[in-house]
């Protein structure tokens, strides 16, 4: 599973990004309104107090003073000519926007009300009346003054936006948010990947698996659920294993009458003579039904085998096992290639009756001069690949080789039981069993085996 189709990363990018949508919000309604107020008060303070020293400054040096008009960025002229070269400045460049915050010359106009002149100002301070403040100033000397403000909001909407959200604070509740989310997931998906390793268990035939006691006392949808998963373990438990002892409780049963029916077909032979068909008839047909028994049985008890083990050399075990399979098919032509060391900790006998049915299917639904090849490699896991060179399958089929007691379209002696045994006991020691059709013809079986840990 690709990282981000995780829930955890699910749940943290939903309770994330709906923290971020809320403080975006947050920010363009509630902030943008609290600081256009902020805006007002703090320009109306400081154009009270440039006002006053402007009119200070007229009052002690008359009309022929020189009066500041813009800071810093632009030279200090209190003539008219300035103002215009000002204006027509502006006029040649109307995308450039005022600094709303420092720029208190440009929002000042102050009239000498007794002479009804010009203190400061510029020629184009023309407002909207919505936009305008005007207020009254009396100067020490007792003369007044009219001061019109303009209060427009000449910040950008986008510039605005752009530094709330990157400010201390919004970082701050960002990162809050993210712990939280992060937590939040940790709480949900922590319990999920705990049941989630608990099934894959019970999948691998731990049937006694249940979850954590911890997870079982929480009073949430989890703990119902954990709850919920150990009755549905014990049901699954309790129906298999009961399967199991009746499948083991019936072959026994059969084990009997058997055994007397084997008697008597002896009797009669000796009776009759080996040449009677009837006898020998009865004798094979008790010979496969006995055959049939061990199976079942062979297939009941892979669930109470041990699955560890002694460390295995494969190249060694395999070769062990292709010299007894020389013995019994002579005419075949088995071969080994060993592409890298391999070493298992499991079951060896289960190891050995699994790759037993392979190598017997093989032998039984293939031509008896066509070659058998087996190769062992070892990466993130032991890989042993068994391939015949008979006619293969159907896709059809494939899916179902392992089902127990299917045997296809074969007419061949057999049960459908081999391919079965060695899947349940492949996937009890832990790895997989995989059937494919080569591309250059026959069934090829790829079996999976968790390599051994080696002790540093």
């Amino acid at each position: 599973m690709k990282w981000y189709k995780r829930l955890f990363w699910k749940v943290f990018a939903a309770i994330w990004c709906v923290s971020f949508l809320v403080l975006l919000a947050t920010v363009c309604v509630v902030a943008t309104m609290t600081e256009q107020d902020r805006f007002k008060e703090v320009v109306t303070a400081r154009a009270e107090g440039y006002a006053e020293l402007m009119i200070g400054r007229y009052e002690r040096t008359g009309f022929r003073s020189q009066l500041p008009k813009l800071p810093r960025k632009y030279k200090e002229h209190d003539d008219d000519d300035d103002d215009h070269k000002r204006d027509d400045h502006r006029s040649r460049h109307p995308d450039r926007k005022r600094d709303s915050w420092l720029n208190i010359a440009e929002r000042v106009y102050i009239t000498d009300v007794e002479l009804g002149r010009k203190v400061v100002g510029f020629q184009n301070f023309n407002p909207e009346p919505e936009e305008l403040y005007r207020f009254v100033m009396s100067s020490e000397s007792g003369r007044l003054y009219q001061v019109d403000l303009d209060l427009r909001w000449d910040r950008s909407p986008f510039a605005h936006l752009m530094s709330r959200i990157l400010s201390v604070q919004l970082v701050l509740i960002l990162l809050v948010s993210g712990l939280g989310a992060l937590l939040v997931s940790a709480i949900i998906a922590r319990p999920l990947k705990l049941l989630r390793e608990h099934t894959q268990a019970i999948y691998r035939g731990e049937l006694d698996t249940r979850t954590d006691e911890k997870l079982r006392q929480r009073g949430d949808e989890l703990g119902e659920l954990a709850r919920d998963f150990d009755r549905m373990a014990d049901y699954v438990q309790q129906t298999l294993t009961s399967h199991q002892r009746l499948m083991q409780d019936v072959s026994h049963e059969l084990r009997a009458p058997l055994a007397r029916l084997q008697a008597a077909a002896g009797i009669a032979e000796q009776r009759l003579g080996e040449d009677d068909k009837a006898v020998a008839r009865i004798i094979r047909e008790c010979q496969r039904l006995d055959q049939l028994i061990g199976e079942i049985l062979s297939l009941s008890r892979l669930e109470q085998m041990e699955v560890s083990g002694e460390g295995i050399a494969l190249s060694q075990f395999l070769g062990e096992l292709l010299g007894d399979a020389r013995f019994s098919h002579p005419q075949r032509d088995f071969s080994l290639v060993v592409h890298s060391e391999c070493e298992v900790r499991v079951n060896e006998k289960l190891l050995e009756r699994a790759l037993n049915n392979i190598l017997g299917n093989a032998c039984k639904h293939t031509p008896p001069e066509s070659a058998i090849e087996l190769s062992v490699s070892c990466a993130s896991q032991c890989e042993i690949r068994i391939r015949d060179h008979g006619p293969g399958v159907t896709e059809e089929q494939l899916s179902k080789l392992c089902d127990p007691f299917y045997r296809g379209s074969s007419q061949s002696e057999g049960y459908g039981l081999g391919l079965s045994i060695a899947s349940r006991a492949i996937q009890r020691l832990g790895g997989k069993l995989t059937l494919a059709n080569h591309p250059e013809g026959g069934l090829e079986v790829l079996i999976r085996v968790p390599a051994a840990v080696k002790a540093q």
